[in-house]
């Protein structure tokens, strides 16, 4: 496969960029990437050119995304079949348990939200559509995916020196993560306590193809001080029924997805 240079480094920029979350300048995206100056500033306003970017500061030179990234965003998730069959269940799944509910997939050991559906009173999560920054093994939507694969390919996804503690409840290494997985196989459902949020808890359950393959996760996620122990059964029991749902409109035909 040929790889255009140019094509490339544009390509880097908008990744740069998008994870930054604010103005950056043609000589910090030079010094950061590697690329020279003169092929930055000439890439930055290519890009601006095209809305992919937009010039936040002329005078300073400094650069934001554009709208046309935000369309080819929500372009992709209109076209994307799996956004489109859980949708309306989500839909369903939010009216019923009166709560947040999510959709996401795996990208290189991180979270991508395909869908959030919110109630009258959002959350205060830093869940965005479109963003891989979660990782797995602190959330319910990652542990239900993890859950769902075999161990060597989690040991892949997930780093042994990733295990970042963002709160006190997050699990700190793979002997836990491991007891947090088969738990998770056992009782059909996994379970985020406090791990990537303080303020939340979250019960999730994996999506599979009709292959069989985790494709995707769905989750509920409320403030950790309305959740009791027959909030959990309750919700545990809804996001079992809508998985599988999903999972059967998408050519699954297993009884459980675990």
């Amino acid at each position: 496969m040929t790889i255009n240079k140019s094509v490339d480094r544009a390509m880097e920029i908008l990744e740069y960029i998008t994870a930054q979350k604010r103005p950056v300048t043609i000589t910090e995206v030079s010094s950061k990437l590697k690329i020279p100056k003169s092929s930055t500033h000439s890439i930055l306003y290519t890009l601006a050119a095209r809305h992919f970017l937009e010039i936040d500061d002329e005078n300073l030179k400094t650069f934001q995304i554009g709208f046309k990234l935000f369309e080819t965003g929500v372009s992709y998730l209109e076209n994307t079949q799996l956004h489109q069959i859980a949708h309306p269940l989500l839909k369903n799944l939010m009216e019923e348990c009166g709560e947040t509910v999510f959709l996401a997939v795996e990208n290189e050991g991180r979270l991508v939200f395909l869908d959030s559906l919110e109630t009258s009173t959002p959350l205060h999560t830093t869940a965005r559509l479109g963003r891989a920054e979660t990782p797995l093994y602190c959330s319910g939507l990652g542990k239900a995916l993890l859950a769902a694969f075999p161990d060597d390919e989690v040991r892949r996804i997930v780093d042994k020196d990733n295990f970042k503690a963002i709160t006190q409840n997050t699990v700190r290494n793979f002997a836990e993560l491991n007891k947090e997985l088969e738990k998770t196989r056992e009782r059909g459902y996994a379970l985020d306590n406090r791990e990537a949020n303080s303020d939340l808890v979250c019960v999730a359950a994996p999506i599979r193809d009709q292959s069989g393959q985790p494709v995707a996760a769905i989750s509920i996620a409320t403030p950790y001080f309305k959740m009791d122990s027959k909030q959990i059964r309750r919700f545990s029991e809804l996001i079992k029924t809508t998985a599988l749902a999903i999972s059967r409109r998408v050519g699954y035909q297993g009884e459980t997805t675990y």
